[in-house]
């Protein structure tokens, strides 16, 4: 099912419903693969809201993420808000309404059909794209390679777990997040973040390996879509090991982030 090429699938007529609060389009017959991520990916969400209002004092990396207990409130509004699929304003192609997000399976036809600026069959093509968010849409879109990835981690529960060696992650960042169910969640944090989400093109940039996230400040911590997805595959995994990112090597030189190769990457899971 996961190595399906979308280019052999005709995109349905019709928004696929499936009785809930949001719409994916032009997906064929993986249009049940892409519902049944964001249900297995919504699971983890209480579990993770729980621990998130532990703050500093948890075991699953929210003080190696989001720093303080000050982002113990927009945490835990993000995780409810993606729990609940909640609309949201300020969103193409209404601005003045509140709109849920819609997933579209990117085809080459999906620029002209949708009306984009920039047209996503390119990009998943050219960057090698999982997904992406583009600023300002309201429409969160799944590349063909999306679906080389499998939908949840297989194995007990703390097989992927990254351990800490002088204070820093190991490179594990791929096996522990790179699955379709916690991808969704990271282009959810995009949409609902909307123009304040970090993407290829602002200051900084946005960051997806483990110690990169580490590594930023609690401002913009709260801002990569990348923190919340390493935080709700921890909290499900059972992860507990986690450095401190007030104590050295933190802050990292530029050096030592070019180091990382990466073999740490998750996917690139662009805002455009």
């Amino acid at each position: 099912m996961a190595s399906l090429s979308l280019a052999a699938q005709p995109p349905p007529s019709l928004p696929f419903l499936q009785d809930r609060d949001y719409i994916i389009r032009d997906c064929g017959i993986l249009t049940d693969q892409v519902a049944l991520g964001l249900d297995l990916g919504k699971e983890p969400l209480g579990e993770a809201i729980n621990a998130a209002k532990q703050g500093q004092s948890g075991s699953h990396g929210f003080r190696a993420f989001f720093k303080t207990n000050a982002a113990i409130g927009p945490v835990t509004k993000m995780l409810k808000d993606i729990q609940t699929l909640r609309p949201a304003r300020g969103m193409r192609p209404n601005i003045f309404k509140a709109q849920y997000p819609e997933f579209i399976c990117v085809t080459p036809e999906t620029g002209s059909r949708y009306r984009l600026r920039l047209d996503p069959y390119v990009l998943c093509e050219q960057n090698g794209e999982f997904g992406m968010w583009l600023r300002g849409e309201k429409y969160v879109f799944l590349c063909k390679k999306f679906f080389t990835n499998k939908i949840s981690p297989v194995g007990p529960p703390t097989k992927f777990c990254p351990g800490v060696i002088d204070n820093m992650f190991e490179l594990k960042g791929a096996l522990l997040a790179d699955y379709q169910k916690y991808v969704l969640i990271h282009e959810l944090v995009h949409f609902y973040l909307g123009q304040s989400s970090l993407g290829w093109n602002t200051k900084p940039k946005e960051k997806y390996r483990l110690n990169e996230c580490v590594d930023m400040d609690s401002k913009n911590s709260l801002r990569n879509p990348m923190h919340w997805q390493y935080f709700v595959a921890m909290v499900e995994q059972k992860c507990t090991e986690e450095p401190d990112p007030f104590a050295p090597p933190f802050p990292l030189p530029p050096q030592a982030l070019a180091a990382d190769n990466g073999s740490d990457s998750s996917v690139s899971i662009d805002a455009f």
